[in-house]
């Protein structure tokens, strides 16, 4: 047999373990594997299928891309990646993709009543609910009031079992259909837009709504629960009958009670407290309990008015007229109607004294204008605005500098009760480096010994910052150099911060119960504060002249004709 090549491929796992025979593997993980663990406290096996399942992924639409791209043109990167994206839907895990997603289904059941012979059944509705998220399910029931029966939560959330094997999906649950679980037939009649649309989506169309039907034991319910009139409507006729027959001992209280219980006017009001040391509005609220004629005050407190919060002004009871609070007791003759206010005593835009305290009505809510107008005959007015004005406190004086620290350190702590760091003004330090202002100036009244010193005062534009310091002078007998620290000073001449225009040539300021008086300034400075618009005034006031004489000069060349052209008095 002739010698070739042969290009069949071998599969080396075929080959027998045998010593010098074992392919070799790569291995993917170098992990040790461990198969055994603990679920709530019990010794199990980590299985999939048995401890846990796979996590269950679906194919959702594509979210759409962040990428801002604003007025600039696409970049060539960006036109790859659109590329290579062309599938609108992405595969996502379901708890990403259906997170909230619950298909919702309205049922009924019935349940067996064997303990009576009026009925064989009864019908109780549930609500179905499917998380797609996670495949669990739960069941509720509506609540009824006076059903006797626990309702709320039948089943809670898990993975209900299917009859055929595994578990329950949104292919087994379809309006007009039966669903077994755990034993109850629940049949399916209804369910929401949003289960409608999913299923449309998958390819299964829910049919149209059914009716629940009704049992013996609702319908006798729901006619048990018709509003009917106690008795007949109480008319002069049947009083008039009444009385006639013997009877006519009518309970009024009871009768008034029947007819206006949990009906109520309610009254807005106002009192003007003079006791306190500023004047003052309180609101109220005046109560009228129509079911035994009773009152009862509030007081609506109004936001940071540093009172108790103690609402109830007058505790609900019968409100004498005679103004103050009457004790009585067992053997004291019991009050006539005439003695208390009635729902008539009140209307709006009405002065009252209450309780000892004068009260203003200004306003009522919309039940209690229908009930004066349908049952009084009454037009109430409209609300009347009783709100005052707002006063705004006067400001407090700014306290004196006291010298301590810088200015606006001091200010924090007069503005709030907890200083912040003062913020810079960046523009003006980076536009004002370097540039400094200095002035000669004197002692005004000083002593013969100090009568020749001078001083240079220095102002920095940068923070406005004020610096003294005296130049050698030969001879003097003085120790010269820095008279005052550089910092923010005062000007006790004026009561503020220094500013340029105090130390213009001819000014006295003061620092430090220092007085000095400016002689001069530099060259630098001069051109300065003539270049400076106001609020800094010129200060070279011969050169101001000069231009005004030369300006009229222009115009008439003897002196004599500028007079008579502005002095017309002479």
């Amino acid at each position: 047999m002739p010698c070739g090549v042969n290009n069949t491929s071998i599969d080396l796992h075929a080959i027998p373990n045998l010593p010098g025979f074992t392919p070799q593997t790569i291995k993917d993980k170098h992990h040790r594997s461990q198969a055994w663990g603990f679920v709530s406290g019990q010794r199990m096996e980590f299985k999939e299928g048995l401890s846990h399942d796979k996590p269950k992924f679906v194919k959702a639409p594509r979210a759409k891309p962040s990428w801002r791209q604003g007025t600039l043109p696409m970049s060539t990167t960006r036109e790859v990646f659109s590329v290579m994206q062309p599938e609108e839907l992405a595969e996502m895990p379901a708890w990403d993709a259906y997170d909230r997603h619950v298909l919702r289904f309205y049922g009924y059941f019935k349940e067996a009543v064997v303990e009576t012979n009026l009925e064989n059944y009864r019908i109780r509705r549930c609500i179905v609910y499917y998380y797609l998220e996670d495949d669990t399910m739960h069941i509720t029931e509506p609540r009824q009031d006076n059903s006797g029966i626990p309702q709320g939560t039948l089943i809670r959330r898990h993975r209900f079992p299917a009859e055929s094997g595994g578990y329950l999906t949104p292919r087994h649950l379809q309006v007009g259909q039966a669903v077994r679980i755990y034993g109850k037939v629940i049949q399916l009649t209804d369910c929401d837009q949003f289960t409608r649309e999913y299923s449309k989506s998958i390819g299964m169309d829910q049919p149209s709504p059914e009716e629940i039907p009704r049992d013996l034991f609702d319908e006798a319910r729901g006619e048990s629960m018709v509003a009917r009139p106690a008795a007949m409507e109480r008319t002069y006729e049947k009083l008039f009958r009444e009385v006639s027959l013997g009877g006519g001992h009518i309970n009024e209280n009871q009768q008034q009670f029947m007819e206006n219980d949990r009906k109520v006017c309610r009254f807005f009001c106002v009192m003007d407290d003079m006791a306190t040391t500023q004047y003052e509005r309180r609101p109220f609220t005046l109560l009228f309990f129509l079911a035994d004629n009773t009152v009862e005050i509030r007081e609506q407190y109004p936001l940071n008015c540093g009172r108790d919060n103690f609402p109830i002004f007058f505790r609900r009871g019968k409100l004498p007229k005679t103004g103050g609070a009457e004790v009585r007791g067992p053997a004291d003759a019991v009050g006539t109607s005439d003695e208390y206010f009635n729902v008539n005593d009140f209307f709006v835009g009405q002065r009252l004294q209450l309780v000892g305290h004068d009260f203003f009505v200004y306003d009522c809510d919309q039940f209690t204008r229908a009930f004066f107008r349908e049952h009084l005959g009454q037009e109430l007015i409209d609300k009347i605005d009783v709100r005052l004005p707002d006063q705004q406190p006067d400001r407090p004086p700014t306290p004196p500098y006291t010298g301590f620290g810088t200015w606006d350190d001091s200010m924090g702590s007069v503005l709030s009760l907890v200083p912040k760091v003062p913020k810079k003004d960046f523009h003006k330090m980076m536009t004002q480096d370097g540039k400094i202002l200095r002035f000669t100036a004197k002692f005004v009244d000083a002593k013969p010994e100090d009568a020749q010193r001078r001083f240079v005062i220095n102002y920095h534009l940068f923070d406005d910052t004020v610096s003294v310091h005296e130049p050698p002078q030969r001879n003097l007998g003085v120790v010269t150099g820095k008279f005052l620290e550089k910092g923010v000073h005062l000007n006790q001449m004026s009561g503020k911060l220094f500013e340029p225009r105090d130390l213009l040539p001819g000014n006295i300021v003061q620092v430090f119960n220092h007085v000095f008086e400016v002689l001069d300034m530099d060259e630098y400075t001069a051109k300065y504060m003539n270049d400076v618009k106001p609020p800094y005034p010129s200060v070279d006031l011969p050169s101001i002249v000069e231009k005004i004489r030369e300006s009229l000069r222009q115009q008439f060349p003897l002196v004599r004709d500028i007079f008579r052209k502005f002095d017309r008095d002479h």
